[in-house]
């Protein structure tokens, strides 16, 4: 049985959750804030970490937490999930900086729920193998969020999602030099008609946004993530042309 910790600071949702994953298959340990969870962590063997950061007084602890795991080397391969109502791109920036390894918006649906955890599960199991994994659904996922966020968090969020997301991921087993000659390749070669890419530069191998010009300032942040998407794909396709090392999963949205 896979084993869940459970962070939910409010007590009945935190209940009524708990009780699903138990339905669905999972083993769960239940926490309701930052200190009972690492507690639950030193002591018992999980192997993820679901935390809801839509508590707004408790958001900043949970978020801390997620740091202090990543920084330890007990803990800093065990994957954080976080859930939350709200299609926020300054949230998912701060949760994504914080080490967050995956993020769930809810409402979501049992089917693609048990999916994504399926994808993730296995994604633990690659690692353990020594193999580093690119969740190709789960970038999938959050372009399609960063449609729908403003203008100012658009050019928050999408480097952060290439950075966190690939080139961190990646880095260890390419070289940097290897992902600045991707991106200097493709600088200027997707989403030049736009503009928002002439703002884009390479600066210790990590792909820098710094505002938007007058060519994409009428553009909707729609066609943006679109050009976006292009962009992260075809630096995945230069990738695949390189390397074997790093295997791209098309798990289940």
């Amino acid at each position: 049985m896979k084993n869940i910790l459970l962070i939910e600071p409010d007590k009945e949702q935190s209940e009524l959750f708990a009780n699903w994953l138990k339905e669905v298959g999972y083993g769960v340990s239940l926490a309701h804030d930052p200190e009972e969870a690492y507690s639950l962590l030193s002591e018992e063997k999980c192997e993820i970490t679901i935390i809801d950061i839509d508590s707004p007084e408790i958001t900043g602890a949970l978020l801390e937490l997620s740091r202090r795991l990543k920084k330890e080397p007990r803990f800093s391969d065990l994957p954080v999930i976080v859930l939350t109502y709200k299609k926020d791109g300054r949230k998912i920036a701060n949760a994504l900086e914080a080490g967050v390894d995956n993020f769930v918006l809810k409402p979501f649906e049992t089917e693609s729920f048990i999916a994504r955890m399926t994808t993730i599960f296995k994604e633990i199991e690659l690692k353990k193998q020594g193999k580093k994994v690119l969740d190709l659904s789960y970038i999938n996922y959050l372009i399609k969020i960063l449609s729908d966020v403003n203008r100012e968090d658009f050019f928050l969020l999408a480097p952060i999602i290439f950075n966190r997301l690939i080139v961190d991921k990646i880095q260890g087993v390419i070289g940097e030099p290897i992902i600045r000659l991707i991106l200097k390749q493709l600088e200027g070669s997707v989403g030049r008609d736009y503009g928002f890419m002439k703002e884009a530069r390479v600066q210790n191998g990590r792909l820098i946004m710094k505002g938007v010009d007058d060519a994409s300032k009428d553009v909707p942040v729609k066609t943006l993530a679109i050009a976006f998407r292009d962009y992260i794909f075809a630096f995945l396709h230069l990738l695949g042309t390189l390397t074997s090392d790093i295997l791209m999963e098309r798990g289940a949205l």
